[in-house]
């Protein structure tokens, strides 16, 4: 890359579905540039954002990224490799928040998974620039759709203007929305942001903010046409800059999830609601009878359904990422990290424990037959396998949200194949109610059988996780 170059894309092709939407395209972005793409709607001014920050994947070509020590590091090609970006500053067409984040929570989540860790004054300073303080603390749902759009657009501009280190801010459609306050703030950021070494990738229809760029390309049939234009810019604030530190975006997008679930915990509410009515349902069924030694694989089953259950129950946290793009806007932060992290994030790892623990207590009285009575002792352990299946089954369910079509694909049947791992948990516990818990590898040893159950959901997640990356 050359000296002042941010980023540069060679022989960059990208197919949306069966259509070739970019032609090797190359493509370099430097310092001090307002670059706007134009062109008609569906011509691929989207596209080439998304595959330059790593929403979608390309099919020839490579994506060439200044690191934060100088060095040119690539972080797309069409072999597969990816590596998350150097931190830049983000705006999507469709906004890309959550309606349950706050204001200044989603602000302050910007700057922090850019590695700038502001203080609350600072952070209430930029919202008053923008008219958004008197909401600081109310949510994203209840504002209106030109506030939404404000809080957009601050978010993927601060990080950036306020940052000491030159990066690139990438605008979708950007005055989408705004009243002409924004506007004018918006083309005023815009200028210092150039001004400032930093470069700025937009794409509009707006000729208002076409004219302020210093760069314009045209993208149609899937190439680019280059125009240069000149632009004054305005007269430049003293604002405060940060040096930012290492970026932790993971860390940040797992702060993000537990404040959201823990304001509303519909998550949590959504798995256990099922759970708690499969027990009431196995003891209103089978409560009043008796089951014998020989049927402890039935009794460990009953044990394990509301654990089960709770782990396969679609996660409101992907629901949650759905919404307005929320979840490509963090794919990008975080890189190739974001997958993992959200199978994590949203799969049941706080209910199989005490779900199990709660079953034992309601159906043991259905035992006649003698149990080992240590057997109590060890429940938490085919608890955390099942913490395994729900980690798989997560990764299915974002699996099937990201096709086209989501709601019309049947996440059940995929399902299905974590039966297999749940047989072998049930097997486990059956064999440590009957003969209590061993340590030896043989067929007939519970720990056998929990290995070969993680393995199988190991398997499983690997597979749904990577697949959409490769």
């Amino acid at each position: 890359m050359t000296q002042g170059a941010l980023l540069k894309a060679s022989d960059l092709s990208v197919t949306r579905g069966a259509r070739p939407v970019l032609d090797n395209l190359d493509i370099q972005i430097n310092q001090e540039d307002i670059l706007c793409l134009i062109g008609e709607n569906g011509s691929g001014k989207t596209t080439l954002i998304e595959s330059l920050i790593g929403i979608l994947p390309i099919n020839t070509g490579q994506i060439k990224w200044l690191s934060g020590d100088g060095n040119s590091v690539i972080v797309r090609d069409h072999l597969g490799a990816r590596r998350k970006p150097f931190p830049f500053g983000l705006t999507l067409q469709s906004d890309g928040i959550c309606g349950e984040e706050k204001v200044r929570e989603r602000l302050e989540s910007a700057l922090k998974v850019n590695g700038l860790n502001l203080k609350q004054n600072e952070i209430m300073s930029f919202l008053d620039e923008w008219g958004l303080s008197h909401r600081s603390e109310d949510r994203v749902s209840q504002l209106s759709a030109g506030l939404r759009r404000r809080l957009a657009v601050l978010s993927g501009m601060a990080p950036v203007l306020f940052c000491e280190t030159p990066r690139i801010v990438f605008l979708d459609e950007p005055t989408e929305g705004l009243d002409l306050f924004s506007r004018d703030l918006l083309k005023s950021w815009i200028g210092e942001l150039s001004a400032n070494g930093n470069a700025v990738v937009m794409a509009s229809h707006d000729e208002d903010l076409i004219s302020c760029s210093t760069r314009i390309l045209r993208v149609e049939d899937g190439k680019i046409s280059e125009t240069k234009n000149t632009t004054q810019i305005s007269e430049l604030k003293e604002r405060k800059l940060f040096v930012d530190t290492s970026s932790d975006s993971i860390r940040s997008f797992f702060l993000w999830g537990v404040s959201i679930e823990r304001r509303n915990p519909v998550d949590t509410i959504g798995k256990a609601t099922p759970a708690i009515l499969a027990l009431l349902l196995s003891y209103s069924i089978v409560g009043r009878t008796n089951i014998s030694n020989s049927e402890l694989e039935l009794f460990s089953a009953l044990i394990l359904a509301p654990a089960f259950i709770s782990a396969i129950v679609s996660p409101a946290m992907i629901r949650r990422l759905n919404e307005e793009d929320c979840g490509k806007w963090w794919s990008a932060t975080c890189g190739p990290q974001f997958r993992p992290a959200t199978s994590l994030l949203a799969s049941s790892i706080i209910l199989p424990i005490p779900l199990t623990y709660l079953s034992w207590f309601v159906l043991e009285g259905m035992i006649t037959g003698d149990v080992n009575q240590n057997a109590i002792y060890w429940l938490w352990l085919p608890s955390i396998v099942i913490m395994d299946i729900s980690c798989a089954s997560t990764a299915l369910h974002m699996l099937v949200s990201d096709l086209r079509r989501s709601s019309a694909a049947a996440a059940s049947l995929l399902l299905v194949v974590l039966v297999w791992p749940f047989i072998q948990v049930v097997d486990a516990l059956s064999m440590i109610l009957d003969n209590g818990m061993t340590w030896e590898l043989s067929t007939s040893s519970p720990l056998v059988s929990l290995l070969f159950a993680s393995v199988i959901s190991a398997m499983v997640w690997a597979v749904a996780i990577f697949i959409p990356d490769a």
